[in-house]
């Protein structure tokens, strides 16, 4: 791991992570600065994490082979950020990298150097302040009125579309002139001191202009709001403008105080037209200015009687004339109708009109109705929307593969929605105001009460996982729960949908089945063997018990690989792997490292050292017997045999590695006793210092 005899005690100080790599990917020295980045306590137990997620920490495990292919490329890599796991609790977190790669003399590659920077915070920071910019462009845009910044030259920095809109030209057309480039000298001079007012008073000034510019042709009334702009240290850095057109409203203002009558001020609140209807004359319905600007048309026109059909549509007289029939006849204290209207641009919009009877003859016979007019155009277009949006929800709700429920916050059924009614566990109106807890099996139902719960604290829950017997098997359904708006006084409810995820999670089983299995014989690989050898080892060390680790090597493997192929050869590993875990118990672990190269952990063997050699070696001799028999590979008898290297282990007083290492010792110690035996590392004399085993096989 540490290679520290040419590095500086600058590199260990560094402020971000550095490190140094081989070629094969493994960590030769890291800073202090890269095991913090890892939380991890020391570059042992980095080391160790590492190992354990196979030398690449990358949450994206392409990017490791990118990051070398660039290397071995161009030599170096500036900026290379990915995402990583923290190697000490797996968290996800951002880096930028800077590498390069280190050369011997011949100029050939030996390994790599690089620094690594933690720039989480900087991507969050960065995404936040990208959402808050397009959410106050939106802002900007979306207010009627017109808004602008100008910094402390006068110069515009940016504007609205209402503000651009009403120069007719862009937002980028305005951006970095002055106001002299759009109004007269005099004007812009004008502005400028209220600029400098608003800059002198450090708050907002507000005022009223009229002035007739580019800007306001019309020379209409305008409020004008001026605030200081500053930057994140409070320095003053602009002025921001908001002008509202208040016109409009300074005219009802106006209006509103030359009216007495109460009636026409109650006609006015309601936006009202009023119509009066003489029975007696063909044309006699009279609409006032109101009711003639509902239809777009001018004052002036509001002065000649009409017949009263004349702007309903076709398709609504009947129904109207009916209403006025009845109301004419008795039948109905009032006339009422809705229909539909042209309006002067050609459109049709909706009109609500309502009336009585004020004048009859001495006879009894109507004389005389007056009325009211209201727009409900667009009240019918939000029915009509409403009405869309039913059916679209609907269709939508009837498209849905999940189930739909609506619970009560104490888990009753309140409503049940499934295209698919085999997919409930019983009919949905037998659901109905029944509670989870009666329906569902215990495990389940406290899954859902849990996602109710926290949906009733937080306005929703996801990811809330359950699973149900069913016909065809176990089938898995993921939660998601959020909490109905209430109206009123309301019972609380919670709309849930359940997603089958069953493929999903059938998938997620396959994919951690082979992280840690071998592909060819299924056995547990090196990972998951390291595991167990952990786990057996904590054990031993509570329980004073031993354990046992064989290695398996099969002796002249190479021989029939070359002989007759790599086919027949992986069949040969499958059987082996099939009679090693005849030959062991279900507690105890057969594991396949690679090639023809097995490892059997027993555990549990006892507190006595001479019982548990006994058992280990009644074990090894007993798979030296079942491997020894004939393997019939592709049709052919074949004879194959093993070397068996064993080590007794305690959990208080081996580690390990150590005792993975021990039994591979042994097992080379079987092979160069002519193959085909046992050997206990415990019986090996001590082995010469610098040596390493001889490869046999």
């Amino acid at each position: 791991m540490s290679v520290k005899n040419d590095t500086s005690t600058l590199f260990e100080y560094l402020p971000i992570g550095a490190y140094r790599v081989g070629l094969d990917g493994r960590i030769l020295q890291a800073n202090r600065a890269f095991v913090r980045i890892h939380q991890c306590r020391d570059e042992l137990q980095l080391t160790e994490r590492l190992q354990a997620c196979g030398f690449n920490p990358y949450v994206q495990p392409q990017r490791h082979k990118d990051l070398v292919d660039e290397l071995h490329k161009h030599g170096k890599v500036s900026d290379f950020v990915s995402e990583m796991f923290r190697l000490q609790n797996g968290e996800r977190f951002w880096v930028r990298e800077h590498a390069h790669a280190l050369y011997d003399r011949y100029g050939k590659v030996v390994a790599f150097e690089g620094t690594i920077e933690d720039i989480t915070r900087e991507r969050k920071a960065r995404a936040a302040l990208r959402k808050s910019e397009a959410m106050l462009r939106n802002v900007m845009q979306t207010i009627p009125d017109q808004i602008w910044v100008k910094d402390l030259q006068g110069v515009y920095l940016t504007c609205n579309g209402a503000f651009a809109d009403a120069l007719g030209v862009q937002i980028e057309d305005i951006v970095g002139t002055r106001d002299a480039n759009w109004v007269e000298e005099t004007i812009a001079a004008e502005f400028m001191l209220s600029d400098q007012w608003a800059l002198q008073s450090g708050r907002t000034v507000s005022f009223e202009e009229s002035n007739v510019t580019k800007i306001n042709p019309d020379g209409l009334l305008f409020e004008v709001n001026k605030t200081p702009m500053r930057d994140a240290q409070g320095k003053v850095i602009g002025v921001l403008g908001v002008s509202r057109n208040i016109q409009d409203r300074k005219d009802a203002e106006a209006l509103l105080r030359d009216t007495t009558e109460q009636l026409e001020l109650a006609i006015m609140g309601a936006e009202l037209g009023r119509w009066d209807h003489d029975l007696r004359h063909e044309p006699g319905y009279l609409m006032d200015q109101r009711a003639f600007a509902m239809l777009g048309h001018m004052p002036g026109d509001a002065q000649a009687p009409r017949s009263w059909s004349q702007f309903i549509h076709p398709d609504d007289l009947a129904h109207v004339a009916g209403a006025v029939h009845q109301h004419l006849q008795g039948q109905s204290a009032s006339f009422q109708a809705e229909y539909r209207a042209q309006h002067a641009s050609g459109r049709w919009i909706w009109l609500s009109s309502r009336g009585k009877i004020v004048q009859t003859s001495q006879d009894g016979i109507p004389q005389r109705m007056v009325g009211t007019l209201m727009d409900i155009t667009n009240r019918k277009q939000a029915e009509q929307s409403l009405l869309a949006a039913q059916a679209e929800l609907q269709a939508t709700l009837d498209a849905l593969p999940d189930l739909l429920f609506e619970f009560s916050s104490q888990g009753h059924y309140r409503a049940v929605h499934s295209h698919n009614k085999s997919a409930l566990i019983q009919d949905p109106q037998m659901l109905i105001d029944r509670t989870v807890q009666e329906v569902l099996p215990q495990e389940a139902a406290a899954a859902c009460m849990a996602a109710i719960e926290q949906a009733s604290h937080n306005g929703r829950s996801d990811g809330v996982q359950y699973s149900l017997e069913s016909a065809s098997g176990r089938v898995w359904y993921e939660l998601s729960v959020v909490r109905k708006p209430a109206v009123g006084n309301e019972e609380t409810r919670f709309i849930a949908i359940a997603r089958d995820i069953t493929e999903r999670k059938v998938a997620e089983e396959a994919i951690r089945h082979l992280a840690f299995h071998d592909a060819l014989t299924s056995l547990p690989n090196r990972r998951l063997l390291n595991d167990r050898l952990q786990t057996a080892m904590a054990q031993s060390q509570r329980s004073a018990e031993l354990g046992a680790l064989l290695f398996i090597d099969l002796d002249r493997f190479k021989q029939l690989n070359d002989t007759r192929g790599h086919d027949v050869g992986d069949l040969l590993l499958q059987e082996v792997a099939r009679r090693l875990q005849r030959n062991v118990r279900q507690v105890d672990t057969v594991a396949r490292l690679g090639g023809d190269e097995f490892v059997v952990l027993l555990q549990n063997l006892g507190p006595d050292p001479g019982a548990a050699r006994l058992h280990a070696s009644m074990i090894s001799y007993k798979i030296l017997a079942s491997l020894n028999e004939d393997f019939t590979l592709a049709g052919q008898s074949h004879k194959s045999t093993p070397s068996i290297g064993v080590t007794l282990f305690s959990g208080s007083r081996t580690q390990a590695a150590e005792a993975l290492k021990n039994a591979d010792t042994a097992m080379y110690a079987a092979k160069q006793r002519g193959r085909n035996n046992v050997c206990f590392y415990e019986d090996m004399p001590p082995a010469p210092a610098n040596t390493a085993p001889t490869a046999i096989n």
